[in-house]
């Protein structure tokens, strides 16, 4: 909304000989950085298939509107690249110690430390395929999701350790995006901090205009622990609430951190979207 352009289509929605010029979304619900992040509830796509899509996109997209290659190249160097990818990691990877055994093999930091490579590896490659304008957010305060809070006990708002292994995430992505800016020529690697804004909405609700920072909004599966359980009837006043379902915030929640990347070059760092499309 904010660059004027229409919301970006699912790319798997598009044959590839008529992609849009204005924006693709590659996401893919459940899974992660790691492979096998969010596989036992079914196919979906990991980051390095994201990029491999992207790939086939910068193919059929030059093919179909640029003769000259650095039409093409000054395209893709305008264009802003969203990143936000990792939070599955935890919530379907490492956190579900049924189906996984990553937190017996890997120590928080070190799991931490193996997500920031592979992700390295992946942003490099979107460079190395045109991307000039990378924005990478953190990871918010899985600590605080229903998910999180109704099945562990815990004193205060939030699960604390929870927060705190996903701090090490955080922590490392800085100086991995400061690399490679430094290392790739004409890059612009932005560090989107959500973290700390989602979760001052949800110690400090009332500062942000929302009344309900524990409860979804939605009548969610497993005692509002998952996702929206199908044709019920939300909460009326979906902008008083911090959380959707068990796992993902509301709407307005969203436009609160949307905002302060726009906005604000200390929340995205060292620009903010508004100076970066001008960069």
């Amino acid at each position: 909304e904010f660059l004027g352009l229409p919301y970006s289509p699912p790319f798997l929605s598009y044959k590839r000989d008529l992609l849009p010029l204005t924006g693709l979304n590659y996401a893919s619900g459940s899974c992660g950085i790691l492979p096998e992040t969010g596989s036992p509830f079914g196919r979906c796509l990991n980051f390095e298939e994201q990029v491999g899509l992207f790939q086939d996109s910068v193919k059929s997209l030059q093919q179909r509107y640029f003769q000259i290659l650095v039409d093409f190249s000054n395209y893709l160097s305008k264009s802003v690249f969203i990143v936000s990818i990792g939070s599955n990691d935890y919530i379907n990877n490492y956190l579900e110690t049924s189906l996984y055994d990553t937190s017996k093999r890997y120590t928080p930091q070190q799991f931490a430390q193996l997500l920031v490579y592979k992700l390295s590896q992946q942003l490099e490659r979107l460079y190395n395929l045109g991307a000039r304008k990378i924005v990478v957010f953190e990871l918010g305060p899985i600590g605080c999701l229903p998910w999180i809070t109704r099945n562990n006990k815990h004193t205060g708002q939030c699960v604390e350790d929870t927060n705190q292994i996903v701090s090490y995430f955080n922590n490392m992505l800085p100086a991995m995006l400061q690399n490679l800016t430094t290392s790739l020529k004409g890059s612009n690697f932005i560090n989107g901090h959500g973290h700390g804004v989602g979760y001052d909405a949800i110690i400090n609700p009332s500062k942000y205009g929302i009344a309900d920072a524990s409860n979804p909004c939605c009548t969610a599966f497993f005692n509002g622990t998952s996702g929206c359980i199908p044709y019920l009837r939300p909460c009326n006043n979906t902008n008083k609430h911090y959380f959707w379902d068990g796992y993902h915030p509301t709407e307005d929640v969203y436009s609160i951190l949307a905002s302060g990347c726009i906005n604000n070059a200390s929340f995205c760092t060292p620009h903010s979207l508004k100076d970066l499309v001008k960069v």
